[in-house]
């Protein structure tokens, strides 16, 4: 796609601000891409012309392109230039659905290429949230999970197999977790207590997902309960923060606190 019409040089910085200019320009294009000023596909000048007409060094101008690339809002392709990226998958952390679930709610083509999917001892930390004992047994599944041809997150689940028997060789290439849980077993997930941190693609997931050694991912880290209460599922998904976002909510308490605690826990470490 060629370069749109916008006029750069009404991008205006604020050189007497302590805000670095990089930042400065980095969230401009930011902002243009939120309006849809610039779309996704869309070629932005080249550093040297992109420079000159917001009235900064080159070098300025490839660190605000450096860091929005970093952060998945922009690629960059070798020999041909750089592009606004395709939007970031939103996974809805609000309302408990598999991956499988909201990709397809969003029209995406999902694809899961199962890597474990065993009866195993849980380790122990996963028999305390399971609330089982280490003897108990559990079932492994171990999916790397893919929008088109785009590999996008690790996910690791741990069920207990006397409330799931049989799972252990059902097709999770093509069908829901959540979906066969349901039909097939009666259980029907609620609720989850999430944890999400901020951590660095270790060589393993690097080579799976094809992302830079060191690439910043996305851990979310919990339980997720039937409608009963009971603990049916500890699971653990690695995503690639270049291509998701999460959607939350949060609302402040005004009074003594009757109702639960939140569904969804943010924690920055």
């Amino acid at each position: 796609m060629e370069t749109p019409s916008l006029d750069w040089h009404t991008v205006a910085l604020a050189k007497q601000s302590p805000v670095p200019l990089y930042y400065q320009l980095a969230e401009q294009i930011r902002a243009l891409i939120q309006a849809g000023r610039l779309a996704a596909g869309e070629r932005l000048p080249a550093e040297r012309d992109l420079a000159g007409d917001v009235g900064i060094s080159r070098m300025t101008a490839r660190q605000a392109i450096a860091y929005l690339v970093r952060d998945g809002t922009l690629a960059v392709r070798h020999g041909v230039g750089t592009f606004v990226a395709e939007p970031k998958l939103t996974y809805d952390a609000l309302h408990l659905l598999g991956f499988t679930e909201a990709a397809a709610r969003r029209g995406t083509v999902v694809g899961s290429r199962v890597l474990e999917q065993a009866i195993v001892r849980p380790p122990p930390a996963v028999a305390a949230a399971l609330a089982l004992a280490t003897d108990d047994a559990v079932i492994k599944i171990v999916r790397l999970r893919a929008a088109g041809e785009i590999p996008l997150l690790l996910e690791t689940s741990y069920l207990p197999l006397a409330l799931c028997r049989g799972l252990e060789r059902e097709d999770l290439e093509t069908h829901s977790l959540y979906t066969l849980l349901e039909l097939r077993h009666g259980l029907r997930p609620r609720q989850a207590r999430h944890v999400i941190e901020a951590i660095i693609a270790s060589d393993f997931e690097r080579e799976l997902l094809g992302v830079a050694s060191g690439a910043p991912m996305l851990l979310l880290e919990g339980v997720t309960m039937a409608e009963s209460g009971k603990p049916i599922e500890y699971f653990k998904a690695i995503y690639r923060a270049d291509r998701i976002k999460f959607a939350l909510a949060s609302r402040r308490e005004t009074g003594a606190r009757t109702d639960p605690a939140p569904l969804v826990s943010v924690m920055l470490t």
